[in-house]
């Protein structure tokens, strides 16, 4: 009697479980949005070097953004309503990221480096063949961080669109140092500073060696366009 009654508990346990998972993936993922929502209208938000970008926009051409990691958060909102297709990892986590990413008007691509990436990478050249603009964590999932990886120069290559770097950081905003990616998020009520490097062109039909020398074109100008964004912020708070 007592075996069957620890059976049925565990088979109750089990059967909650996903109820409760389904539960997360819809809830938090709504509390999130909002959160954001509020949280942006209190900021007031700079743009710099967008000129380039508005003009590849507003000729509509499709582009692909490079986003680093640390940034990954908050790109969905400042991004909202551009119907961007994002690369999102095919992880648990992944699936409620989808749905904030969608909330903001914008779609997802499931795969990664790590899984699922040459099924990923091929949605998103079917994407950006027809118009539709796409970003990609050039450092994702799992780092090392601020290292471009092969992705985002395969796409570039293959689709003849070019790589848009973004990045933003908060005049007042917490870094999570023990993260990985030193994740940014800048705090309510201050400055947010938007940086967008220039459009880079891939080459198509590249040898390993031309590969791996726009990979470093990409890197520098990530690099570049992190640095510009902090720089500015340096300037406009009187730090060094």
């Amino acid at each position: 009697m007592e075996e069957a009654t620890e059976i049925q508990e565990t088979e109750n346990q089990a059967a909650v479980a996903p109820k409760q998972a389904k539960f997360k993936v819809w809830f938090i993922p709504i509390v999130v949005v909002n959160l954001q929502r509020l949280w942006g209208l209190t900021w007031r938000r700079i743009n710099i070097g967008r000129s380039s970008f508005d003009e590849l926009r507003n000729s509509g051409k499709a582009w692909i953004y490079g986003i680093w990691h640390t940034n990954v958060l908050f790109s969905p909102y400042l991004n909202r309503g551009l119907q961007v297709n994002v690369m999102i990892s095919d992880s648990k986590d992944g699936e409620m990221i989808t749905r904030v990413v969608k909330k903001f008007g914008n779609f997802a691509i499931r795969g990664s480096t790590s899984k699922g990436g040459m099924r990923a990478l091929k949605n998103v050249l079917v994407g950006l063949k027809k118009g539709q603009p796409a970003a990609i964590t050039p450092d994702g999932p799992r780092g090392p961080a601020f290292k471009v990886q092969n992705g985002i120069i395969m796409a570039a290559m293959m689709s003849g669109s070019p790589i848009i770097p973004f990045h933003y950081e908060g005049v007042r905003q917490w870094i999570a140092e023990k993260a990985w990616d030193k994740h940014r998020v800048p705090k309510p009520f201050t400055r947010v500073v938007v940086s967008y490097g220039e459009p880079i062109y891939i080459p198509p039909k590249l040898s390993e060696e031309e590969f791996e020398v726009q990979k470093g074109i990409v890197q520098k100008a990530m690099e570049e366009n992190m640095e510009r964004c902090q720089q500015h912020i340096r300037e406009l708070t009187g730090r060094r």
